[in-house]
Parts: C-alpha cells; structure tokens; sequence
C-alpha cells in the first residue's frame, strides 16, 4: 500500500496533539508528499456515519480545491462526553505528474459536548491565516453560537433538506445580525438552479422574448417532489429581477404583481425527474420554455421555433456543487434579493 493510500485511512491522535501529529507527517515525508491549502474547509454534521460520508466526498472536493478539511460529527444527545480523533490525507497526482499534493484532513468525533465545545475544537485546529468556510448540515438549531460567526468567510448549506424553510431563514439572520458577522450565506440549493437561471437569462436576451417579460400572465414551474423549495427558489429569482410583489399563495399557487400593476400567475407543480423539469413562461398565447433533459436544457421561443437552444445542465451531484460554491467569490446579492422572496413563499404555504 502506497503511503498515500496509508494516510487517507486516517491515523488516530489524540485531541491536544492534531497539530503535532500533523507537521510531523509533513516533515517526514515532504519528499514524496506537497501539502497544499487555500482555505479551512469545515463540516458540521450530527448525521449518522456523517465522517464517512463527508471523507468520501472531500476525496472528490479536493482534486480541484486544495484546502485543510476539518470534519466534525456530533451527538449531542450521547450520554457520555468523548472526544475522538483522526489525521488523513487526500493526495493526487498534480498536473505536472512529479508529486501528489495533498489536502490535509482533521476528522472529529464528539459525543456530548455542545456548540461551544464544536467552536473551541474547530478554532484550535484552524490552519492559520487562512479564509474559513463552514458548511452546516442538516437543520440549524434554535439558537446557534454567535461567538463563532464573526470567524466565518462564508457559510455553506442546503435549504433544499430543510423542514421549516421560512424558520431556518429567520434562524440564519438572526445569528449573523447578532453577531455582527462578515459571513457570506451560501446556499447549495441555489447552485443547484445556477444553470437554469443562465439558460433563461439567455433565452430572454432575444428581443421577442424580452418584450413579453414585462407582460407575463402565467409561469409554471413542474419540479422533483423532493425540491420544492428549489422550485420557490427559482420563482423567487424570476420575482425578484422582474419587480414582482407577492399578492396571495395558496399552496403550489401563487399571485404576484407586475411593475406594471397587473397580476400574473404561478404554478408549481411536482413531477419526477430532475431538480426543476420544465419552465414556462407565458404572456397570452406566446411562450418561452425550458426542458432539462439528461445532460442538458432546452430553451425555445414558441414565435421562433428556428431559435431553439441548447446548454449544460450542470453537475448533478453535491460534491460538484460545493466545488462550484469553493471557487465562487463575491456576497451573493442576487441570492439575497432572492430569497427575501423566498422567504415570503415558504412562510405563506
């Protein structure tokens, strides 16, 4: 076995010696081995074999994002406090095909324990001088620990998993208010509709189409069962670029009002199939629609049938969306503006 192969499978340390243990790894074998980072990567988790899971996905995270991986897997509800933990590696061969550069990786096991013992953990095990992204899995409790946001670049997680959308929202604010927090909120679930939002941006460039934005009457959004909060969010992005105010919900249907003072409807509607099937926007007899078949969505103009176009739908998997999210700058505005309406949406259903 290649010691790559070794030290991926995580060697036991104790607590206090993380740090020890991992520059004299380094100092052994920085011949054979390069070290590289870019940021601290963290994963909060209170799932079950979460460790396992999140390593699996780190191995895929770190072929193209460089980065110390702090995972953290918790039971907070475990009788007896104890802490466990490992160092391991994710190494792969670098483009120049001399060295395997590797990410570091610090897996945690801690039972009992409440968020301020996670916080004191991840911070004492931080590669210094480094930006943190903390992804939060799973449901965001009541009352989160303001002392460690003001410490977090940007937050990572999934509104697409969450019981009670509108609470977890309010949840979010509140903890980054109270703060005073630099932190940038990253939802993966608008990463999910990246795409779809680009090929609708496109299609609406042609002159014919822009015209009937400002005229739209009826939107149907059929989405998977699963992701109906990918389905709201993307309704919220067309609401929010297009000026639309939020006049009355009734489950999977919603009425908004134009700029313009008229009123237009939205259907969603759930189907098997990808994350959000089909689009369609209408205005009258004239249509604008996309269809994500396979690998790719489908735009086309029902005045202009010669105008169909066709582009990537995207990665499908959550290691390709959090790559997405890794190399991604900025504070997000459009999303913000986004889900000020989403917000609305999920507390009205």
């Amino acid at each position: 076995m290649s010691l790559a192969q070794e030290i991926s499978r995580g060697l036991p340390v104790e607590i206090d010696k993380i740090s020890r243990s991992l520059k004299k790894l380094w100092e052994q074998e920085g011949e054979m081995l390069t070290k590289a980072s870019l940021v601290n990567f963290a994963i909060y988790s209170e799932a079950p074999d979460a460790l396992n899971v999140n390593s699996q996905l780190i191995e895929e995270v770190t072929r193209e994002n460089a980065c110390r991986a702090i995972l953290i897997a918790a039971n907070p509800s475990a009788a007896k406090f104890r802490v466990q933990a490992w160092i391991s590696a994710h190494c792969h061969v670098s483009r120049a095909g001399a060295k395997q550069v590797c990410s570091e990786q610090v897996s945690i096991l801690l039972d009992g324990g409440d968020h301020a013992t996670m916080r004191n953990i991840l911070f004492s095990n931080l590669d210094s001088d480094l930006p943190l992204f903390l992804w939060w899995q799973g449901q965001f409790p009541d009352e989160m620990d303001s002392q460690l946001w003001p410490w977090v670049d940007r937050m990572l997680y999934d509104s697409q998993a969450w019981r009670e959308p509108a609470k977890q929202v309010r949840t979010l604010r509140a903890t980054i208010a109270a703060g005073h927090s630099r932190t940038v909120p990253c939802d993966l679930n608008w990463r999910r509709i990246n795409y779809l939002r680009l090929a609708l941006a496109q299609a609406c460039d042609h002159p014919w189409a822009l015209e009937k934005l400002s005229v739209l009457d009826k939107v149907k959004v059929t989405y998977h069962p699963e992701a109906w909060t990918t389905g709201t969010l993307l309704v919220a992005w067309l609401a929010s670029q297009l000026g639309w105010a939020l006049r009355d919900c009734r489950e999977d249907q919603f009425t908004f009002v134009r700029e313009d003072g008229d009123a237009l409807d939205v259907e969603l509607k759930a189907l098997p199939g990808p994350w959000v099937t089909q689009v369609q926007l209408a205005a009258g007899d004239h249509r604008l629609d996309l269809h994500w078949t396979g690998n790719f969505l489908t735009t086309s103009l029902s005045d202009h049938p010669e105008l169909r176009q066709l582009s990537p739908a995207g990665g499908t998997t959550i290691d390709n969306l959090v790559r997405e999210e890794l190399v991604r700058g900025g504070e997000h505005k459009t999303y913000l503006n986004a889900l000020d309406i989403a917000e609305q949406l999920w507390q009205a259903v």
